[in-house]
């Protein structure tokens, strides 16, 4: 019987105690994203749109042999290394390989075009590999017990630099949509949950962005995406901008580690913009709007 892989956390979680020796088995993994290009051991990068037209990522797994982390009570059999690729924003994630771990481990996993393709081009995708449970087994405290629990894993985020990470996607019926108040038919609302302006944990976001499942669901499936996607973008980074305002427009400084230092990196041409600059968008919705679609290629996308 085949044990079917789920993924089982959401965010970043701490691993098991039982099982800490295993946490750093995959830490020497590292990624090539264009050919005959080197292989890179870093975790984020941030990419121009002419990257991603020439991107062909392989993962190079490196492991520290199971011999030497191998947690008591368990064998190579009852592990898998699992290589998962996740889009947020179309809220879709794919199982690209796995391999038990008493079976030969490859060398390198090849990210096939179609794959891309699939999950926006490779646009703020997350490349995860990671050393999983593979079976069931009877609940021990501090041990993994069901198929998908992690003991290690190293992740890879390919962020498009025009269009940050700023919130969660969820979708929403007719009936959720009524139900928290909104007209059935509504296209997307933002939840901002504040936190633009300070360092935050990695995971979480500033905003939650609701779309309707029918609209969510055209995006991905059909040609109109592509020119959408980009135009929903810019009006729901707008949509924050504008509702997290009164926790930045009297900043003398912007943290370098918040999500707005991102934005002022990611909306500036050569260089960040200022501070002040960015106040004078906050106040000029239509001059803000304007940057954003120049910044997500709106018009090239249409």
């Amino acid at each position: 019987m085949t044990i079917a892989w789920h993924r089982t956390e959401p965010r970043d979680v701490r691993p098991f105690f039982e099982t800490a020796k295993a946490e750093n088995a995959l830490d020497d993994s590292g990624i090539r994203l264009f050919a005959n290009d080197d292989t890179l051991f870093d975790t984020s990068f941030d990419l121009d749109e002419i990257d991603f037209q020439k991107l062909e990522p392989i993962v190079y797994i490196n492991m520290v042999a199971p011999e030497i982390w191998m947690p008591e009570g368990l064998a190579s059999g009852d592990l898998e290394l699992v290589l998962i690729a996740r889009h947020a924003f179309l809220k879709r994630s794919e199982v690209v390989a796995r391999h038990s771990l008493s079976a030969t481990i490859p060398a390198e996993i090849v990210l096939e075009p179609d794959l891309l393709e699939r999950l926006g081009g490779g646009r703020n995708l997350q490349i995860t590999l990671a050393l999983c449970l593979a079976t069931d087994r009877d609940p021990v405290p501090g041990t993994p017990f069901v198929p998908g629990h992690w003991l290690a894993r190293k992740a890879f985020l390919l962020r498009s630099r025009t269009m940050p990470a700023l919130f969660d996607l969820q979708t929403r019926t007719d009936e959720a949509w009524k139900a928290a108040g909104f007209p059935a038919k509504t296209f997307f609302a933002v939840d901002y949950a504040g936190g633009i302006a300070g360092e935050m944990e990695d995971g979480s976001s500033v905003a939650t962005v609701y779309v309707h499942i029918d609209a969510h669901n055209k995006m991905i499936n059909s040609p109109v995406g592509d020119a959408l996607q980009p135009m929903l973008a810019a009006e729901i980074i707008l949509t924050i901008m504008l509702m997290s305002f009164a926790d930045w427009k009297d900043l003398d400084s912007i943290d370098p580690a918040s999500p707005l230092a991102t934005l002022a990196k990611q909306l500036g041409n050569d260089s960040p913009l200022g501070l002040e600059d960015l106040k004078k968008l906050g106040n000029d919705t239509a001059k803000l709007r304007a940057l954003l679609q120049d910044r997500l290629s709106v018009v090239r996308a249409i």
